[in-house]
């Protein structure tokens, strides 16, 4: 009797850790006859018999004619700057990314089973989590990865006996026993005989963030312009978990919510409480690479790299070619042309610094940007050319 379902007709990635879990995983479905398997492995070499889990993977799909993809790693984990979990979690998902690409397999299973998904729910309990779903989910999606968890209904008991009585081998990670970490602080001091009134408390708790869920949607979908989120009263007159909840919607459906995977609750509480008690018209919050900035009445995220200011002195005309580092490079050099080419001139997109310095149409170029309200993001992405004598600004801001 099968002890989980699947559809047996798709093509799956299977990602295995040798751990008892997954080894279960593995070996129901070899019994199911699924035929398109690709097992993923990644070997942290975090532990002294790291090599021995990598071992009974490869001995038990080479029995079983299965394929095998490794991610071994070698790194100094004392030079590690981020959480290990956190850090390990991202390598082997973006490992399992990679491996769907090569075989262009879009599923992947994962073993959790009922008792992650308990401890997942005390966890976020405990550290009072901005959580999209409690528990564990049966699907999930990272990177156009479909996450599929198949086994949350069988117990980490279950799962142990059939090991024993069907001789399938597994590793033993000792970093389970060790309850410095919260989550096997709350496995040892957990009885599965508590999970049916947990599980029940789960379900009536996602139950009500469904309904949430169906406000946020609207809000979203109604106030969406390309990739910018518009920022409206209703959404600043709302709780800072609605507002949260509708950050992370508007990164998810640009497909950026990877951006704050690991750092969702502290970034998302910023932008929420910035979006809800701020008067200003222009903040910029850095998360990573990205930057999520309120630019009047919109939010928008872009990578860092591309809105850097940067500043060049045209001397002569050899030096037209540094225009191109801009989106409106032509109309920069249209406007050196225009004005007879009296070298030199100043081409920038540092907005915080030619406001002040500069003259547009007779006024403070501060004056002008403020009086036709020009976007910060076209200050950041288009450029302004000016006469280094003069301090005039030659061509149109807009």
């Amino acid at each position: 009797m099968q002890k989980f379902k699947i559809n047996t007709s798709f093509s799956y990635l299977v990602a295995v850790s040798g751990g008892p879990d997954s080894m279960f995983m593995l070996n129901e479905l070899v019994k199911m006859s699924v035929k398109d398997l690709v097992v993923c492995h990644v070997n942290y070499n975090f532990r002294n018999d790291s090599d021995n889990d990598q071992k009974i993977v490869e001995e038990f799909c080479a029995k079983n004619n299965l394929k095998l993809e490794k991610l071994v790693i070698e790194q100094d984990y004392s030079l590690l700057k981020e959480n290990f979990e956190s850090w390990a979690r991202k390598t082997r998902y973006d490992f399992f990314v990679e491996v769907s690409k090569k075989h262009n397999i879009k599923n992947v299973l994962i073993a959790h089973n009922r008792n992650d998904l308990v401890e997942t729910f005390l966890l976020q309990q405990e550290r009072k989590s901005f959580v999209k779903h409690y528990g564990l989910n049966k699907t999930s999606i990272y990177k156009d990865l479909i996450i599929v968890r198949p086994m949350l209904n069988i117990l980490k008991s279950e799962i142990l006996v059939a090991l024993k009585e069907e001789k399938v081998p597994y590793a033993v990670d000792s970093t389970n026993e060790d309850i410095k970490y919260k989550r096997n602080k709350i496995r040892a001091e957990l009885s599965e005989n508590l999970f049916p009134e947990i599980v029940e408390q789960i379900k009536l708790l996602n139950n009500e963030l469904e309904k949430k869920s169906l406000k946020v949607d609207w809000y979203v979908n109604n106030n969406m312009s390309a990739d910018e989120l518009k920022i409206n009263k209703n959404l600043q007159d709302s709780n800072l978990e609605f507002i949260q909840r509708t950050i992370y919607k508007w990164l998810e459906l640009i497909k950026k919510d990877f951006v704050i995977q690991n750092r969702r609750n502290k970034t998302i509480f910023e932008i929420a409480k910035n979006i809800k008690v701020s008067e200003k018209v222009f903040w910029e919050i850095k998360i990573g690479n990205y930057s999520i900035i309120k630019d009047y009445d919109n939010l928008f995220l872009i990578e860092t790299k591309v809105i850097e200011p940067k500043t060049f002195v045209i001397k002569s005309k050899e030096d037209l070619y540094l225009a191109e580092e801009f989106i409106n490079w032509l109309d920069l050099v249209n406007a050196i042309k225009r004005n007879k080419e009296n070298y030199p001139y100043v081409i920038t997109n540092d907005f915080l610094k030619y406001k002040l310095d500069t003259y547009t149409l007779g006024k403070k170029t501060n004056r002008y940007l403020i009086d036709k309200k020009i976007r910060y993001k076209n200050r950041m992405l288009k450029a302004v050319v000016y006469s280094k004598r003069t301090k005039k600004i030659l061509n149109t801001i807009k």
